[in-house]
């Protein structure tokens, strides 16, 4: 693209040239050229700038005399554009037009390009999330450094997947990258996918021609598996992997998990010494919530730990990150609120028709079926009646299958329906089917009558079937079954059944979306999701580019910088506290920022008086700042202008105060000033 720009410039901008006369120089050969396709300058063309009090007949004559014609005047400063006369060279003729009295300097028209470096991995055209945050903005000033270690508490890491082996953390003493609090060791794989997902926007391999890049195209990243293969964590497994980070010098910890319960353990340690100096992402949630209140029905935590009442936490240190979609809007998912969600970051819609957030993922599918291309894919297995497709209920798409369409569900049924054709597990490596389920079957005529679900596993279509899982009553939601046992198989059947003695029903089963996968840690394979987990690693990834950018952050600047840096839009300002979406360019403007301001003492009380009250007024040399003041050897405490003290005692008073810009730079010389109270 970059090439194709320049060479329609060149083209826009050449024009017909006279001939040369005797009064130029002989042609010479251009020293300064590139290939063609890319020049340095835009040939036969100058730049000229006459000096102050030349008319416009002088200009003509001294461009005449030399052959040399005016392509358009370039407005102040007496510049003008001129076109050469053909086999005249661009630096011949510019040393020809210099030699002219009333010309101060002539030159190359020359050719810039817009500064975005884009890397060469070949989805990146599919990030759209990068572009959106305006990444490649960032990257013109640091592509990431190993040096800036990034926590990924999840469900592991595939450390070995191909566009994730270059960046991943090694600890200084086992060489481990990382630490697997569910089984207790130092090998933290991804049996979910959710943690590789998430590890990828934060940091996947940069301009390796290889599938995806991260916001960081170099970063450590710290694999902590906190959740099992279904994606459940326990606060145990949380506080130990919060621990382990900050003791171990995560500089970022990327939380893409969430729920009601309210630790204080959690909220302890994030704000403890040993995390002091680490910034925390969590996700604000994806139940389409407004996080409100102190109940547990409209609470998502950790994200919520940064507030005070009613919360009443006040860990500094956290930013609680929405989703927001490819145009802009709150994704329909995410939870939202300005008293608890800071900002949005890209999460997609997850309607199966707008774009979500492509990422790494560690698994191989084997098998997938959403019923909406038909139901070939299945056979009945047996019952007292049939499973069928049904538009009345769905997951995604319109479709799914049912084992009572229509609400018709039969008394004391028994109702299975399998794949048709075997799946082939030869080369399957922790296997497991993963599918939604919605289960309404529950009885109304005694606790001695059941009803319940099962997904079955088997060798062969008439088993013997082995059983996977069951539910009880009504459930609604996503589900995880581990086919581990199968895992090199060639022929494999699954099964799902509907059982039931009672005469009465609700209704019966709904399945869709049935996935079954197969680990792959060093395949390269790439996966689109939604979700307020896919928005929090594009902050989690900018706060890296930030560290690796100015690697003595503070943690509050590199939340401020993060914070203040955002694209505002209007449809944003009553979800989120800042209004906005993350922006990584405008980021790194602000941190670039490292002048201070000046402060002023405007009024003041009198050097000597008995008045007992003093007031204060100041102001600072950057609009928008805000201020701290002290009184004697008191702490500094955030205050504005006017500033009263009041109850001030008899003796020598000292009153000092100092502002701090949009940026936080704190201005180093605060206002000082002294006056005496009189008994």
């Amino acid at each position: 693209m970059r090439l194709s720009l320049l060479a329609a410039i060149a083209l826009t901008l050449a024009v017909a040239l006279v001939a040369a006369p005797a009064a130029l120089a002989a042609p010479e050969r251009d020293g300064r050229t590139l290939p063609k396709a890319e020049p340095l300058f835009v040939p036969g063309e100058l730049v000229v700038q006459f000096r102050d009090g030349v008319t416009a007949a002088g200009r003509g004559a001294a461009l005449a005399s030399r052959g040399v014609r005016v392509a358009r005047s370039l407005g102040a400063f007496g510049l003008t554009l001129v076109d050469l006369p053909p086999g005249v060279s661009v630096h011949a003729g510019a040393r020809a037009l210099e030699r002219d009295p009333r010309v101060v300097v002539a030159e190359p028209n020359y050719l810039y390009r817009l500064s975005q470096l884009i890397p060469n991995d070949p989805l990146f055209g599919d990030l759209w999330g990068m572009t959106l945050i305006d990444a490649p903005g960032a990257w013109d000033r640091t592509q990431g450094s190993s040096n800036v270690v990034v926590a990924v508490i999840d469900s592991g890491v595939a450390y070995d997947h191909p566009d994730l082996a270059g960046n991943m953390w090694s600890h200084p003493t086992t060489g481990a990258p990382g630490h697997d609090f569910v089984d207790e060791d130092d090998d933290p794989l991804d049996l979910n996918g959710h943690g590789t997902h998430v590890a990828g926007t934060i940091g996947a391999v940069g301009d390796n021609n290889e599938g995806v890049t991260g916001v960081n195209w170099d970063v450590s990243i710290m694999a902590l598996r906190a959740a099992d293969a279904a994606g459940s964590l326990t606060n145990a497994d949380v506080n130990q992997a919060l621990s382990y980070a900050c003791q171990n010098g995560a500089d970022v910890v990327n939380g893409s998990f969430g729920g009601p319960g309210k630790s204080q353990t959690q909220a302890n340690i994030i704000k403890s010494a040993a995390c002091r100096n680490t910034l925390f992402l969590f996700a604000a949630g994806n139940e389409n919530a407004n996080l409100t209140s102190n109940t547990q029905a409209t609470n998502s935590y950790p994200c919520e730990y940064h507030r005070g009442s009613p919360q009443g936490f006040s860990v500094k240190n956290i930013i609680c990150v929405g989703a927001t979609t490819h145009t802009d809007a709150r994704s329909p998912f995410s939870n939202r609120s300005p008293a608890a969600v800071h900002l949005g970051a890209p999460g997609g819609t997850g309607n199966g028709i707008a774009p979500d957030i492509l990422s790494t993922w560690p698994f191989d599918e084997v098998f997938s079926d959403d019923f909406e291309a038909g139901f070939a894919n299945w056979t009945q297995a047996g019952g007292t009646a049939a499973w069928q497709r049904t538009d009345e209920a769905s997951a995604s798409g319109s479709w799914s299958m049912t084992d009572s369409p229509g609400g018709n569900y039969p008394p004391s049924a028994d109702i299975t329906i399998r794949n048709a054709n075997p799946l082939d597990l030869t080369d399957g490596q922790q296997c497991s089917v993963d599918y939604i389920l919605a289960v309404i079957i529950r009885d109304f005529d005694s606790q001695f009558v059941y009803d319940w679900f099962t997904i079955e596993a088997a060798t062969s279509p008439t088993g013997p079937w082995d059983e996977l899982n069951f539910y009880f009553g009504a459930l609604n939601g996503f589900a995880t079954e581990d086919l581990s046992a199968y895992d090199g198989e060639s022929d494999v059947y699954l099964r799902f059944r509907v059982q039931s003695d009672a005469a009465v029903h609700d209704d019966g089963a709904y399945v869709d979306d049935v996935v079954v996968r197969c680990l792959d840690p060093d395949g390269a394979n790439y996966t689109e999701l939604p979700g307020t987990s896919m928005a929090t690693p594009h902050v989690a990834g900018v706060a890296a580019l930030l560290l690796a950018y100015k690697p003595g952050l503070s943690v509050a600047k590199l939340k401020n910088a993060i914070l203040r840096g955002v694209d505002k839009r209007a449809n944003l300002a009553t979800h989120f506290s800042t209004g906005g979406r993350l922006n990584a360019d405008t980021s790194f403007d602000i941190v670039d920022d490292v002048t201070p301001p000046n402060t002023t003492i405007t009024k003041r009380p009198p050097n000597r008086t008995r008045d007992e009250k003093a007031k204060f007024k100041f102001t600072s040399s950057e609009a928008g700042s805000t201020f701290q003041c002290r009184h004697m050897n008191g702490p500094w405490k955030a205050c504005s202008s006017p500033k009263v003290y009041k109850g001030l005692g008899p003796g020598k008073h000292t009153f000092q105060v100092r502002a701090l810009d949009k940026n936080l730079n704190t201005d180093p010389t605060p206002a000082k000033d002294t006056w005496r109270i009189r008994r």
